[in-house]
């Protein structure tokens, strides 16, 4: 039986994180044997519902190097995830009046000189990576090798790459998707001058101390903490520890640099299963997770909007993964089943996410329930 989400939601208490039960927890799924055949240094997967974690469970070592065992405490850089909170970053300045949706560059940042080209852009356009900004020419080796030594402070360096970035003609048409890494460094640099606070200050004001995530923070992890693992020419895998700066340099935060619990990271999730928890209202997360094109699947503000083509579903689902060649992240959220999935690994390993992601699926959802209203 189909049963309503917001009757359900109703009679829930507040959210809060709570450890997963032993009731809940299905033995089913054997992260072991996914682990040993893919040999990365180790995986976490976390299953959250609208009110509760369903299941959490980490395997493997902190660094290849060393005995120590991850465990469900420690925190993951999670990649190209972190896009999806920067856009809902973004939401919350529009809730706070400091920002609008529809704003145009012109507006947002009128003493800079745009090209007749950018003037109708929205931030909108930049975080739904359809700006026409390519990695391929703006974050070469060069310019990581730059900014990695680039000691000035992280907001001068962003407000030097949105007046670089804005003075420039975009390569590709305005409107094209195109994954860009860029477009999260200006869109950072563009929440810097709406709030006046730097992008991880920011970050932590609006969302990790809301969540109480403690452990959240930008760049690797550090102390007793999982290493990213990098690939080598052999194929071997080499832990980095998280002082060397061989990572992404700090200006790209916006786009790949966060780093959070398990249980931290599924708190964001179970947001877009719970009307914003508090946190963003219902008519944000609409705004978020709706793809650019209204009459196509796509990537929205931070997400991959996909309609109903998953039997399991039920319905629409939100999808983003991403590496970023230390760490992976994988995170599908299905509000039709009252289902929200985090995959996370400390070595870029696609195929060990999306192993463990396809089984966790198949596990968690058999016996979750079916709803009739959905949050976007």
């Amino acid at each position: 039986m189909m049963i309503p989400r917001r009757r359900l939601l109703a009679a829930a208490p507040a959210l809060a994180l709570v450890a997963p039960s032993h009731a809940w927890a299905l033995p089913k799924l054997n992260l072991k044997t996914i682990f040993e055949h893919e040999r990365p240094p180790a995986l976490g997967l976390i299953v959250m519902t609208s009110t509760r974690v369903k299941h959490l469970e980490v395997i493997g070592r902190r660094s290849l190097a060393a005995p120590d065992p991850v465990t469900q405490t420690d925190a993951w850089q999670i990649a190209d995830n972190t896009m999806s909170l920067t856009a809902a970053l973004y939401a919350r300045l529009v809730e706070a009046g400091k920002a609008n949706w529809r704003a145009k560059l012109s507006t947002i940042a009128p003493n800079l000189r745009l090209p007749e080209v950018w003037r109708d852009a929205t931030l909108e356009t930049i975080l739904a990576h359809r700006s026409g900004l390519d990695d391929t020419t703006l974050i070469t080796e060069t310019w990581l090798a730059q900014r990695r030594s680039d000691t000035r402070p992280l907001t001068v360096q962003r407000a030097e790459f949105l007046s670089f970035v804005l003075d420039l003609t975009p390569e590709r048409p305005v409107g094209e998707f195109r994954p860009a890494r860029a477009n999260y460094i200006v869109a950072a640099a563009i929440l810097e001058t709406l709030s006046g606070q730097a992008f991880e200050d920011l970050a932590k004001a609006e969302a990790f101390d809301w969540w109480g995530a403690y452990s959240a923070g930008f760049g690797a992890p550090l102390g007793a903490q999982p290493l990213g693992h990098r690939i080598e020419a052999d194929g071997r895998l080499s832990p980095v520890a998280a002082t060397s700066g061989d990572g992404d340099p700090a200006i790209m935060n916006p786009a790949t640099g966060a780093h959070l619990s398990l249980s931290e990271y599924g708190r964001f999730l179970q947001l877009f299963l719970s009307d914003g928890g508090g946190w963003l209202k219902p008519a944000s997360l609409s705004h978020l997770a709706r793809s650019w094109d209204p009459k196509a699947d796509g990537f929205g503000l931070g997400w991959r909007f996909t309609r109903a083509t998953e039997e399991w579903a039920k319905g629409p689902t939100l999808t983003h993964e991403g590496g970023d060649g230390l760490w992976r992240a994988h995170a599908l959220i299905a509000p039709g089943r009252d289902l929200a999935f985090a995959v996370v690994c400390n070595a870029d390993n696609l195929h060990a996410c999306q192993t463990t992601m396809t089984e966790a699926i198949k596990v968690f959802a058999a016996d979750a329930p079916v709803f009739n209203e959905l949050k976007f």
